[in-house]
């Protein structure tokens, strides 16, 4: 079994740090950008 030191080495952490990026960048663009029901 795995030991982490610090939460930033889990995988899943890491996964789902790199998928808010992604949704945040989509959700800028112009077509979202006037949405702010689905931006909040």
């Amino acid at each position: 079994m795995a030991t982490f030191t610090r939460f930033e080495d889990i995988e899943a952490w890491q996964t789902g740090r790199e998928l808010t990026k992604q949704i945040y960048a989509v959700s800028r663009e112009r077509v979202f950008s006037r949405d702010f029901a689905l931006r909040d």
